[in-house]
């Protein structure tokens, strides 16, 4: 680590370029003889990367950023602060640390943290980073997994957020393939803590996921303005006799949807009514469509399309719309209706894509007025027009 980096003029140089692209920003010259361009750039991009990631670092000008690669896979802020309000703990420890962003948060709420990380140079960047901000948090460079194999602590909370790369450079897809391989080590995780907590890609199947950790007791599909960034589980040594869900759709104003999983509910449809909701991201990964219907009182349109709709307006998690008209999907009707207008286009369960509509309508943009192209139980390929609420 550099500290010129994060030198006033230093500082002020890269602050100034932030809109710059890096690759070009690593070719120029620049007016600093004890900094290489590959210095200066890595901490750029972190710059870049902390503005909406990690607005609070953002705003400290002492902080110094590791390599990109390190910054990818790191919770965003408003992730990690989700995740340290859980639960009310006294000691919890990240076997994972990476640069320090869950710990951080888990440090401001819980009095005894401990943060570990394989590599020593993005530790010692975690370390630093704890430092200029006054985070009172142990950390040390090892293995997490051997880190928690010669000591006796036993954990409130333990929190792993496994490596989706591969020793070969891959991206993993199955749980599995993980490092570290968290179903391997799964026995020594339960028995060194009361809950483990382990974030997954949003891309992981919620099935086999259950299924391969076994004492799963809770699971959070956490979005981010309705960008599904991680799935969440919660494992337990204690016996459990249902998973419950819970989807939250950060940085909105919706509702957030709780349910249990597997719950033996039946759908029930209807034509559209006055009102129709798009579920968000995180309710679609959850597919808990029936227990949705059942809590919000409202109908679907059809098996495959997953558009809700109800006669009263009502609090949803997700987008809400008033319907204003609903045609048939025949091309005749619908230029006669809606040709050269402006329209926001959305395609739910219908044959032709966004770019295919807009094409053969013409339709332009616009913010609040929709078209929905989708299909109906009762009324088979429909088009409705709405206004979002």
């Amino acid at each position: 680590m550099n500290q010129a980096v994060i030198r006033t003029e230093v500082d002020t140089y890269l602050r100034a370029h932030l809109p710059e692209n890096a690759a070009a920003f690593m070719l120029r010259k620049h007016p600093f003889d004890k900094l290489s361009n590959q210095e200066l750039t890595q901490q750029l991009v972190g710059l870049q990367k902390a503005r909406h990631k990690f607005p609070s670092l953002f705003e400290n000008h002492h902080i110094m950023y590791p390599p990109k690669v390190n910054l990818e896979q790191t919770s965003s802020e408003i992730t990690a602060v989700y995740k340290s309000q859980l639960y009310q703990i006294d000691s919890m420890i990240d076997l994972t640390g990476g640069f320090g962003i869950d710990v951080s948060a888990f440090a401001k709420a819980c009095p005894s943290t401990t943060h570990i990380e394989l590599s020593k140079s993005v530790q010692e960047y975690a370390q630093h980073s704890f430092q200029v901000q006054g985070i009172l948090t142990k950390s040390f460079q090892s293995d997490g997994i051997q880190y928690l194999k010669g000591n006796q602590e036993f954990y409130d909370l333990i929190y792993l957020d496994p490596s989706r790369k591969t020793a070969t450079h891959t991206k993993a897809i199955l749980l599995q393939d993980y490092e570290p391989n968290v179903i391997k080590n799964l026995e020594l995780l339960l028995h060194s803590g009361k809950r483990l907590m382990i974030k997954t890609s949003p891309m992981l199947d919620i099935t086999a996921g259950i299924k391969q950790l076994e004492k799963v007791s809770s699971l959070h599909i956490v979005a981010v303005k309705n960008e599904v960034k991680e799935l969440l589980w919660v494992l337990t040594n204690e016996e459990v006799s249902h998973v419950s869900l819970t989807c939250i759709n950060l940085l909105t104003e919706q509702p957030i949807f709780k349910s249990i999983l597997g719950a033996s509910l039946s759908a029930t449809y209807s034509k559209p009514q006055k009102y129709l909701y798009e579920p968000n991201a995180a309710v679609m990964k959850s597919q808990q469509f029936a227990s949705l219907m059942q809590q919000y009182a409202v109908q679907k349109l059809d098996q495959d399309a997953h558009l809700f709709t109800s006669e009263k307006l009502i609090d949803f998690p997700g987008r809400v719309f008033e319907i204003k008209k609903v045609s048939l999907n025949k091309s005749k009707i619908l230029k006669r209706l809606y040709a050269k207008s402006a329209r926001a286009i959305v395609t739910r369960n219908n044959k032709e894509t966004v770019a295919q509509l807009r094409k053969k309508y013409q339709f332009s943009e616009h913010e609040t007025n929709y078209l929905f192209f989708t299909s109906s139980q009762e009324l088979g390929a429909i088009v409705i027009e709405v206004v979002k609420v």
